[in-house]
């Protein structure tokens, strides 16, 4: 089953983009609204809803907040409440439909619990700064088509272990399978 909601954590992905968040909030929601803007465009090109949730816990008297912006669904915590409660709440509520993008490692297990698919934030930016390149595909040594992502995440294996050496273990194919519609 293909995940149809895509989850993100927001300070956690532009963490990994290199945006802490004190460089953010104190001044910089310029660099969370061009994030929001990517976000849309990417959001419109996989045909998927997206939500994503920034913290906002240190902020007195603030209530959750949700607006629409550029085709994506910005959530703020309320004042107390983390973004990861939060992301974990959407991941309960939505369980095998989701797609969470996080490296928190606590996300992360809720979202396997529950079914979701894990994206790593770099992962993700990979994704996301490739999104606007068209994909190119290979052909691999028996003729078939191979896209250029997969050949290079082939694992190698040691030579004692049977079956095709070029073909992926299961886990990694059912992966790469999902990922490509991201």
């Amino acid at each position: 089953m293909t995940p149809k909601h895509l989850i993100i954590d927001g300070y956690n992905v532009l963490g990994a983009m290199g945006l802490p968040p004190q460089r953010v909030v104190g001044g910089g929601e310029v660099h969370r609204e061009q994030f929001v803007a990517r976000l849309g465009l990417y959001g419109q090109a996989i045909r998927c809803p997206v939500t994503v949730i920034f913290d906002a816990w240190r902020q007195p008297g603030s209530m959750r907040q949700i607006s629409h912006q550029t085709g994506v669904t910005v959530m703020y915590s309320a004042e107390g409440e983390r973004a990861d409660q939060v992301i974990q709440q959407l991941i309960r509520q939505y369980g095998k439909e989701t797609a969470v993008v996080s490296s928190d490692l606590e996300v992360t297990n809720v979202a396997r619990a529950f079914g979701a698919f894990v994206i790593r934030s770099q992962e993700f930016l990979t994704r996301l700064q490739r999104g606007s390149q068209p994909k190119t595909a290979v052909r691999a040594s028996r003729g078939t088509l191979v896209s250029k992502d997969e050949r290079e995440e082939a694992p190698t294996r040691p030579k004692e272990k049977k079956g095709n050496p070029r073909k992926l273990p299961k886990k990694l194919r059912q992966r790469n399978r999902i990922m490509k519609r991201f």
